[in-house]
């Protein structure tokens, strides 16, 4: 293969990747009230299967940098893709309710490598806009997951069928991934210099203050936008009538909407800052939580979930694709690791917290809860670019964005 084809294939890899990686994510809440119903737990049940993927989510996504080190961009996709399609199975698979927070584990083993992995690799390789078009990849995967899905329940009545189309998708990218892993091989010029410098401590990485805007950010974020993705489904037919197919769609809106704005965003990013983009996704997400806390427009409110998923599009990749802003060029790799770990976090912690919330009050809880969050990752977020402003970065830090 050429030099000039080599790149260009690696980032079709990358994007195939984040396509996969959201189709699994979205799949569940969708199936989660049939699936909740066969096995016998409450609909509120699910933050327990939150609990298991994050904590697997979490511990990959520390794990990512290591064993990147130790085998590769190429064997920590590999082992990663296999995980995920072990998960499927294992959904499909399984006939025991208790099993389940097991099975979103080893999903969320899976996940947490490729996410963690290909957000290095990207920031360190490619530009912004790339890493803008990179989670668009992943906003298509969570658009078609529950398209998916959805077609399972209403023409078969049934959920498995939607994870076997889903882990015959896993397979197919596994076997890209094998055939082409002697692709990935970083650069010389690039890969070695960064390899041979000492890597920062963890607690060296912790007493950065750009460490800790930067992290909650994402757990706010990743809380906001799960909430909103996972439960959007159990609100709109449990407590707003909206019926199985209208719900389903629009929950695929939430997150085709999503997959836009990111593609949007990245053909903007040469135009505007990272922090314009934050600045404007921030302002109308606040907008989007609001009117979908109210319930208009739309039936339900879904037009507003449509804004809102528009909305959160560019801050997460923009967010991480500052990193190296926000703290010294040594550090950025460790704190990418714990921004996505944190996000882990926010999955783990949030979305199952609106599901406690709700079951105590009503569902009309979800989204003023929604809305709570919002506020906070503007906050935060906001602080972050301001530090990222004013504290004195090294210029050359900014052409890797």
């Amino acid at each position: 293969m050429s030099a000039a084809a080599r790149p260009v294939l690696l980032l079709a890899l990358c994007y195939v990747a984040f396509i996969f990686l959201g189709l699994p994510d979205a799949l569940l809440s969708i199936a989660w009230p049939t699936m909740s119903r066969e096995f016998g737990w409450s609909i509120e049940s699910l933050g327990t299967l939150l609990i298991g993927g994050t904590l697997g989510y979490t511990s990959s996504s520390f794990m990512a940098g290591s064993a990147m080190e130790r085998f590769g961009i190429a064997g920590l996709l590999i082992g990663s893709s296999i995980l995920t399609a072990i998960s499927l199975i294992l959904f499909v698979a399984t006939p025991y309710g208790w099993t389940l927070p097991l099975c979103a584990f080893v999903a969320g083993l899976g996940g947490g490598g490729i996410d963690a992995g290909l957000n290095a690799y990207v920031d360190e390789h490619y530009s912004e806009r790339i890493m803008q078009w990179l989670h668009a990849s992943f906003g298509i995967g969570v658009t078609v997951g529950p398209l998916i899905m959805t077609a399972s329940l209403v023409h078969l009545g049934l959920w498995r069928p939607g994870y076997i189309v889903v882990l015959i998708l896993v397979l197919l990218m596994l076997v890209a991934f094998i055939y082409f892993r002697g692709l990935w091989e970083p650069p010389q010029h690039k890969k070695p210099e960064h390899e041979r410098t000492v890597g920062p401590t963890l607690v060296e990485t912790i007493k950065q203050p750009g460490t800790w805007f930067g992290t909650l950010s994402f757990f706010f974020y990743v809380g906001a936008e799960m909430a909103a993705g996972l439960w959007a489904f159990t609100l709109l037919t449990e407590g707003r009538g909206v019926d199985t197919v209208q719900a389903g769609f629009w929950v695929s809106i939430y997150w085709g909407s999503f997959t836009v704005g990111r593609v949007v965003a990245g053909v903007f990013a040469g135009r505007f800052s990272a922090k314009q983009l934050t600045f404007a996704g921030v302002v109308l997400s606040l907008v989007g939580a609001v009117l979908f806390a109210l319930g208009i427009p739309g039936p339900g409110g879904v037009y507003a979930l449509a804004i809102l998923g528009f909305a959160y599009a560019p801050i997460f990749p923009a967010l991480i694709s500052t990193t190296d802003r926000r703290v010294e060029k040594k550090f950025v790799s460790r704190v990418v690791g714990m921004q996505v770990a944190f996000a882990g976090l926010g999955m783990l912690v949030l979305p199952p917290l609106a599901g406690v919330i709700a079951s105590a009050t009503s569902f009309e809880s979800i989204p003023l809860f929604i809305l709570v969050l919002t506020l906070m990752l503007a906050v935060v977020a906001l602080l972050a670019l301001r530090l990222k402003v004013t504290t004195p970065a090294e210029p050359e830090a900014t052409s890797q964005a």
